[in-house]
């Protein structure tokens, strides 16, 4: 009886995880593998074999993305550094810009043509520049993706280049796509529908860029986008988008032409803002309510959370049908630090929580000179 209830739990658990998008059954789509998900907590919406290892091609260039705009958040670099590229690099086939071996390029210009033209030497050219060798920025790839919890996926190049050994999965690019929506590094070159950059040692050939995705000029609310393609992995293709407080990523694989991967990511996209909304109670950082604070600078502080107190559900449900209830803790004592959890915010639905959320002090509250604040106390209770 014990083990019945247990896998009756599970199952119970698995398909509150797993929500099939309206209208959509897998065998509506032609694409070998398909995933959709909701950005903010990774919840599955829709699925088709998302499971299944295959080549990705240059959706593999997403990790690459990730790994740079990490770097770029700590400082280690800018956009106007240069690098000296290769031979190796130099020598990347497939889709590429002709860069020269031993000609001087910007990190800016290597971010251009990797995210418009997927660009196979200046990937190379990244991934030396940032690690040292291709080899090694691999490693950090594949422990980026351990990280991260992509459990299918094996990477044996920064590129996409066809190799048995290099596979994934729909759901591991979501995974990984989600993650780089975490920073913002990219985002103008994925959106950005034609530029140009100059090669060649004496700067004198210029390559004009068009992007691979053309969703940039034919979706509302596009937020990235990869493309890929190899004979051995079809035409594949994750993007995202956001619409209002709702962001939702879409990855398909497997496509026999490019048609149907702009068509199918369209299709879960409409289905998932169809049918799914993010609401969002109160955003990081807003002030939810206040508090006092004893033996403090100040008598009151305003508190906030940190990550956006919210919850995705189905497109009819409102607002005002959730409840949100704050535990703050009592008799809050100075000196108090934005990082000191101070209380939850607790929310609901007929009875049943949905979630909480910590809450945290608006600002640093210093502690009041004790001499001062026993005189303000007893101005207030004499002085009426």
């Amino acid at each position: 009886m014990k083990k019945i209830l247990t896998i009756f739990f599970i199952f119970i658990i698995l398909n509150m995880m797993v929500v099939t998008a309206y209208g959509i059954e897998p065998e509506d789509l032609q694409s070998r593998s398909a995933i959709l998900i909701n950005a903010d907590d990774g919840r599955i919406l829709f699925e088709k074999n998302a499971n299944d290892k295959m080549q990705p091609a240059s959706i593999t260039k997403i990790m690459l993305m990730v790994l740079i705009s990490e770097r770029m958040a700590d400082g280690q670099i800018t956009l106007d550094q240069e690098m000296t590229i290769s031979e190796n690099a130099a020598g990347m086939g497939g889709s590429q810009i002709y860069l020269e071996a031993y000609e001087v390029q910007t990190v800016e210009n290597m971010l251009k043509a990797i995210s418009m033209r997927s660009a196979n030497d200046a990937s190379v050219a990244m991934a030396e520049f940032m690690y040292g060798s291709e080899e090694s920025c691999v490693k950090a790839m594949n422990e980026k993706a351990k990280e991260l919890g992509m459990k299918d996926t094996v990477f044996t190049n920064v590129t996409g280049l066809p190799d048995p050994e290099h596979l994934t999965t729909a759901n591991d690019i979501a995974i990984m796509t989600r993650e780089l929506l975490k920073y913002n590094y990219m985002d103008e070159y994925m959106l950005t529908w034609m530029d140009s950059v100059f090669v060649g040692k004496e700067k004198d050939s210029e390559q004009v860029l068009v992007n691979t995705n053309r969703l940039i000029n034919n979706y509302n609310g596009l937020l990235a986008g990869k493309t890929g393609y190899t004979t051995e992995a079809k035409y594949c293709l994750s993007a995202a988008a956001r619409r209002n407080d709702t962001t939702l990523i879409a990855v398909v694989l497997g496509c026999d032409n490019t048609k149907i991967r702009f068509d199918e990511v369209t299709k879960l996209l409409n289905e998932g803002f169809a049918n799914y909304k993010n609401i969002v109670f109160h955003k990081a950082g807003d002030t939810i309510t206040t508090s006092p604070v004893y033996c403090g600078k100040e008598e009151t502080i305003n508190i906030v959370s940190k990550e956006n107190i919210n919850y995705f559900t189905e497109s009819n449900c409102k607002p005002e049908d959730f409840n949100l209830e704050y535990v703050i803790d009592e008799n809050l004592k100075a000196p108090l630090n934005v990082d000191k959890k101070i209380g939850r915010a607790i929310l609901s639905k007929d009875g049943r929580v949905l979630g909480e959320f910590e809450l945290y002090p608006g600002a640093n509250v210093e502690k009041e000179n004790l001499f001062k604040f026993f005189i303000n106390n007893f101005l207030k209770t004499t002085i009426r």
